[in-house]
């Protein structure tokens, strides 16, 4: 018997499923984009279970007769191109006919269609890729395709999906690709019966607005440019809009999303003297091109293409981006004006006492702020009910510290250290006395000498390494005390960060946020953890969905994501200023945490330098 053997159409389909239908948002894809090439100019989406259970995609497109309905699920059957040539010119989304063949091979499949004009329309049912029944339907305009239980049939399959949510967040990225390039269509989004997005028509930048927060209309940067036959039209964000993870890119070909590095490359490359690495700015722009000029039929899911001159479309894009940006004023973000008299006045300061509204997780505890001093106006003395800023008229740094250091901890402290034999010599632990001067240098590093050299410590990472263990003690046993803001601060999220936001909600209420919901894919911040500097409310809330976006996949341990999100964001950064006392603390709190030798991350939080190598430095024998 021969070896070689023909495989079955059931077979290929479930093959061909594999490239087309990777999980529900790769279906959802499929479906809307066959509902954009039908004329729809209404789509809405259905899903339960983050598509899992049901997903169904309702148009108002021109609609199918009962022998294009039972066509259309055949494999390589499609309405889009007719012969050889036609691929050199593709202006469709969809052309291969492979999508619903695919699909209705691993799901059960109930499609109702009405061709425009008719008075009846039909319902078609496929299971597993298995025909079942077609009957005539009351008319209803366009197309409803209904997707149940996706890889009923291949349980190898489903096992590998994420969660509802996980899955969620997936169609809502591609609904959001959809939505920008189309901003004359009218989307909704319904999910387990709750409708959580719903765009009506507009222009792309309320669109824009619409999609993530009425934040981004006011710094958007138009782009409209021409040349050689290409052009590209849509809008880029100034630095107000620069997020720390990639995914607000949106680059389209002929009104097709596409992932090109090359391309977002040039884009990204205008904006290099002004963001700094691990920096990503926003942009929607949507390049026409001549159909003959571009190949879409080069990756399975239809997310590359090739360009016939990939150099020009390049440096065209790449100088109008750059050009783009030189022709605002309003490109970089708003910074405070900085006068060093505020900073190193020689005048006495003034305190004040900001008496915060007391609740369950605050402690009475008195303050006294008489004949109070400290050497510089940016520390802050605090307290579990009261906070005393000192008065100036421009807002310096506001950074401060919890948990002021006992004195009676250094001698545990030097114990704990020297055990670990982290540095050279047991002497070394005269470092932790605070009788040794600890000093700052380019307000990054701290630094001071040691009996065998010197120590280096950087101020970020461990701020952020005593944080994350606070964070993960505080989630473990006990909830972190919260202090209460006077004036909550409202947030606006996008529809999938607001979907974050619910998801981890749980754990940052133990760490001492206090979130309420204020209105759609909307926030008010009436609490923060305990030590963290106001004012920054919304970008650490931000940066924590961000961190988590990117890395939450890659830990199994909720917890430990979010605490490492939060100590990662809400830490001092490099460039804040501290007093000798906040430097002080700072050291005193990083080596009472479990592990001072290393963030959260396996980075290095100190560098001790022997005099040996020193003196080899100098070239001294």
């Amino acid at each position: 018997m021969s070896k070689i053997r023909i495989l079955s159409d059931q077979l290929t389909n479930k093959i061909a499923a594999g490239e087309v239908v990777e999980r529900p948002a790769s279906m959802v894809k499929e479906l809307v984009e066959n509902s954009i090439d039908a004329g729809a100019t209404e789509i809405i989406i259905i899903l339960r279970n983050g598509g899992k259970t049901l997903c169904e995609v309702v148009d108002n497109g021109e609609g199918m007769s009962k022998d294009d309905l039972l066509l259309a699920f055949e494999r390589y059957a499609t309405s889009k191109i007719h012969s050889a040539e036609d691929l050199s010119c593709i202006k469709s989304l969809g052309f291969r006919g492979e999508a619903l063949a695919s699909i209705a091979s691993v799901a059960r499949v109930s499609a109702i269609s009405t061709l425009r004009g008719e008075n009846v329309g039909y319902r078609l049912n496929i299971e597993g890729g298995n025909f079942r029944s077609i009957e005539p339907f009351a008319p209803k305009e366009g197309t409803t395709i209904s997707v149940k239980n996706l890889f009923f049939n291949m349980p190898g399959r489903r096992k590998f999906l994420k969660s509802k949510e996980v899955e969620f967040r997936h169609i809502v990225t591609v609904i959001k690709k959809f939505s920008m390039i189309y901003p004359h269509i009218r989307f909704m989004l319904i999910h387990e019966d709750r409708e959580v997005l719903s765009l009506r028509t507009e222009n792309l930048k309320s669109r824009i607005g619409n999609l993530f927060s009425k934040e981004y209309i006011q710094n958007l940067v138009p782009f409209n440019y021409e040349r050689g036959g290409i052009s590209a039209t849509g809008f880029i964000g100034n630095l107000n809009l620069v997020r720390a993870t990639y995914g607000e890119q949106y680059f389209y070909v002929n009104n097709r999303f596409i992932t090109d590095r090359l391309m977002n490359h040039a884009i990204t490359a205008g904006f290099s003297s002004l963001i700094s690495r691990g920096e990503y700015p926003f942009y929607c722009i949507h390049l026409s091109i001549p159909p003959e000029r571009v190949d879409v039929n080069v990756h399975p899911r239809k997310m590359e293409v090739k360009f016939v001159d990939q150099d020009l479309v390049y440096r065209f894009l790449k100088e109008s981006t750059a050009d783009a940006l030189k022709s605002i004023k309003n490109s970089i973000p708003d910074l405070p004006s900085f006068n060093p008299e505020h900073y190193y006045s020689p005048q006495p300061i003034t305190f004040r006492e900001k008496p915060q509204k007391p609740g369950p997780d605050f402690e009475q505890a008195p303050v006294n702020i008489e004949n109070s001093t400290f050497p510089d106006a940016n520390f802050q003395k605090t307290s579990a009910h009261r906070i005393v800023t000192p008065v100036v008229e421009q807002e310096g740094l506001n950074l401060h510290f919890s948990r002021k250091a006992d004195q009676d901890l250094w001698k545990e402290r030097a114990d704990r250290f020297s055990s670990r034999n982290t540095l050279q010599r047991e002497e070394d632990i005269k470092y932790f006395s605070p009788q040794v001067k600890v000093y700052q240098i380019h307000n990054k590093y701290l630094i001071s000498q040691v009996k065998s050299g010197m120590v280096i410590i950087d101020q970020h990472v461990a701020h952020e390494r005593i944080l994350y263990e606070e964070a993960l003690d505080s989630m473990q046993k006990n909830h972190w005390r919260a202090q209460q803001l006077l004036f909550p601060q409202v947030v606006e999220l996008s529809l999938d960060d607001f979907s974050i936001i619910l998801e981890i909600l749980p754990y940052l209420e133990k760490l001492g946020f206090r979130l309420k919901e204020f209105g759609k894919n909307t926030v008010a911040v009436e609490a923060v953890p305990a030590g963290m500097k106001w004012g920054d409310e919304g970008k650490v809330i931000k940066n924590i969905i961000d961190y988590y976006r990117e890395y939450g996949e890659k830990d199994t341990d909720i917890q430990h994501k979010v605490a490492a999100s939060y100590a990662c964001k809400a830490a001092i950064k490099a460039g804040d200023k501290l007093t000798e006392e906040e430097m002080q603390n700072l050291v005193d709190r990083l080596f009472a945490t479990r592990d001072p030798y290393f963030c959260p991350h396996g980075r290095p939080i100190i560098v001790n330098m022997t005099l040996n190598e020193i003196d080899n430095r100098f070239e001294r024998s």
